[in-house]
């Protein structure tokens, strides 16, 4: 026993001795060489910036996306009501959804439901009830508000202006200004094409505020701000909503709007084209040439619809060149809104003055001297061209035009007495001008992209040309006598071409 206690003592010395024993790392002369680095706190921020820039961004985590789950949801009823109290069944929805029911007091007590449901949706069982009654409900929580009218707030997007229209054609053909003596009457014959379009009618204000009046219920009310174009209703839910739907269509039909570019082209016609601009030429230029409509335009010979495309244009500019000069005139572009008008003018304002004399007076002896008055007045000698497009709902375009030319060809004078103090003599007190007028009027049908024609307003032009005889013609004073001149007579043919393209907002 005592030598086994002697042999294990050595052991266990050695195996712990053995145990504490540190054992040196092998050594390596590539990591002998290198230094043992201190590094400081900043050293350690410095590095650490240093190996932000170098590391890319981690994506950005999105917390996940928050779904309110309506009360409704996955719940369904079942009921049979004839002419059952509306609260009751109100009760029986509000009770399968797990709500709380609230009624407002505008709500009829003695209103009936009459419906049968089988596993429907609560949701969609609600709603049907209050399209039967009228009422509106919202959700707040779990509390379920009942009303019979609500209120909501429209924005009504329109400039608050107003445009009027009106061309009246024609007349007396015959001037009958009065009968003979003993005539029971006078012989006329009268035609008038009159286009109205007043400023009532172009109200937008005053027509809106019609229409919302003749869709809201007895109790229904509204306020319009048309500073802001702000409408506040009340009214039961199917009357607003009404109201919604007529203004969903206003808004629509108010944001089109026609591009109209215009070219105003004069033709002076040359001596094989006095009758004007043979159209007939087209057909043979481009083969599949149609006119897609004709235009009742009576003083204009010729004028149709086509489509619009290079090959057509450069058809109507080569039957023009061969018809004689061609002058543009003007070429006007402008966007109108669907049903409002624009006038094209082209030309030149000529003056005239009205004389209005009033009379002097001699009282006790006080002689007051006549007063002369002249009025000024500015008569167009060109071209008004006036169109008003309405866009139809499939995207038609209806254009009424109507083009009036007014040309003058001199002037007239009134004769009368005039006086100055004492002395009465007599002179012009008054002169207008001679005016040869052509005018039409139409409405026409046409699509998107669509070329209008209108020709054949042919006038007779004189045009003074001077001859003379070279050098001797230009001698000052003396050249009169080596030139002469004479007037000529021009025959001048207006086309207009519109080109017409819907803009939607």
């Amino acid at each position: 026993m005592g030598k086994t206690f002697s042999l294990i003592t050595p052991l266990f010395l050695a195996l712990i001795i053995t145990g504490c024993y540190t054992v040196s790392p092998p050594t390596n002369p590539k990591l002998l060489s290198e230094k043992v680095r201190t590094t400081s706190a900043s050293g350690e921020i410095k590095e650490f910036n240093e190996q932000s820039k170098n590391t890319p961004t981690p994506p950005m985590v999105l917390p996940s996306v928050y779904q309110n789950i309506s009360p409704f949801t996955g719940k369904t009823i079942s009921l049979a009501a004839e002419n059952a109290n509306l609260h009751q069944v109100l009760y029986l929805i509000s009770q399968s959804a797990g709500l709380n029911l609230i009624i407002d007091s505008d709500v009829d007590a003695n209103t009936t439901i009459t419906l049968t449901l089988n596993k429907a949706s609560t949701e969609d069982a609600l709603d049907t009830v209050m399209e039967l009654s009228g009422c509106s409900y919202t959700l707040k929580g779990n509390m379920l508000y009942i009303k019979q009218y609500t209120t909501r707030t429209f924005s009504i997007p329109y400039i608050h202006t107003q445009s009027s229209f009106d061309s009246s054609l024609g007349g007396d053909m015959l001037g009958s200004g009065g009968g003979s003596s003993g005539s029971s009457g006078s012989v006329s014959g009268k035609f008038a094409l009159n286009y109205k379009n007043p400023v009532e009618a172009n109200d937008f204000y005053k027509q809106l505020e019609t229409n919302i009046k003749e869709l809201l219920t007895p109790n229904g009310k509204f306020t319009l701000n048309k500073f802001t174009g702000t409408l506040v209703a009340t009214d039961t839910k199917k009357s607003l909503d009404t109201i919604n739907d007529m203004l969903k269509k206003i808004k629509k039909s108010a944001s089109r709007q026609v591009l109209i570019e215009a070219k105003i082209l004069e033709v002076v016609l040359n001596d094989t084209h006095d009758l004007g601009v043979d159209w007939n030429t087209l057909p043979g230029a481009i083969g599949d040439f149609t006119f897609g409509q004709a235009l009742g335009l009576e003083n204009f010979r010729k004028g149709g619809v086509l489509a619009y495309s290079d090959k057509h244009i450069d058809a109507i500019m080569t039957a023009l060149d061969t018809a004689g000069d061609v002058q543009t005139l003007s070429n006007p572009r402008i966007k109108v809104s669907s049903g409002q008008s624009a006038l094209f003018t082209s030309g030149k304002l000529i003056p005239f003055w009205d004389l209005k004399v009033t009379p002097g007076t001699t009282i006790t002896g006080v002689t007051t001297p006549a007063l002369y008055e002249y009025t000024r007045r500015d008569v167009l000698d060109g071209l008004s061209l006036g169109v008003t497009p309405k866009i139809t709902e499939d995207g038609q375009i209806i254009l009424n035009i109507v083009p009036v030319t007014t040309s003058i060809e001199g002037e007239k004078s009134l004769q009368g007495f005039t006086s100055t103090g004492s002395t009465t003599t007599t002179g012009t007190v008054a002169t207008a001008p001679i005016i040869s007028i052509k005018e039409a009027g139409t409405i026409i049908y046409a699509k998107d992209n669509d070329l209008v024609l209108i020709g054949g307003l042919i006038s007779n032009v004189k045009k003074d040309e001077r001859s003379s005889i070279p050098i001797l013609g230009g001698i000052p004073y003396l050249g009169a006598l080596f030139s002469q001149t004479s007037t000529k007579d021009e025959k001048h043919e207006l086309v207009i071409l519109l080109k017409l393209n819907t803009v939607e907002q």
